[in-house]
């Protein structure tokens, strides 16, 4: 992340998975918090892997991700609904991020950070 930003990239994807890394390596949610720390502010840092629901994409932008990608519950929305079934899944998402925004007390995306995660 860091060659990339003095490299001069305007922004990284941080997965595991998609054919960009290994599979046994770490998973996206256990590197970001590291990756937001040195490079956070400075490029955007978008992160996937194993996004499910709106909760999820919390918990990425709590630690440290600037935007979060979603592939796999779009495609079966797709699959399952053409258009509508995409727009199922978007509207279900974003309902989940409202209700999980809530009830850890973030009244605006910029509010949400590592704070509301519970960590040992």
């Amino acid at each position: 992340a860091v060659t990339a930003a003095m490299a001069g990239a305007k922004a990284i994807v941080v997965s595991n998975h998609g054919g960009r890394s290994l599979d046994h390596t770490q998973g996206a949610a256990d590197v970001l918090p590291d990756i937001a720390r040195e490079v956070g502010g400075k490029i955007t840092i978008l992160a996937d892997g194993g996004v499910r629901s709106g909760a999820d994409a919390l918990k990425l932008l709590a630690l440290g991700a600037d935007a979060v990608l979603v592939g796999r519950p779009l495609v079966i929305g797709a699959f399952g609904g053409g258009t509508a079934g995409v727009k199922f899944i978007i509207e279900k998402f974003t309902q989940e991020l409202k209700q999980a925004m809530i009830l850890t007390g973030c009244r605006s995306l910029a509010a949400i950070d590592g704070r509301i995660l519970y960590t040992r």
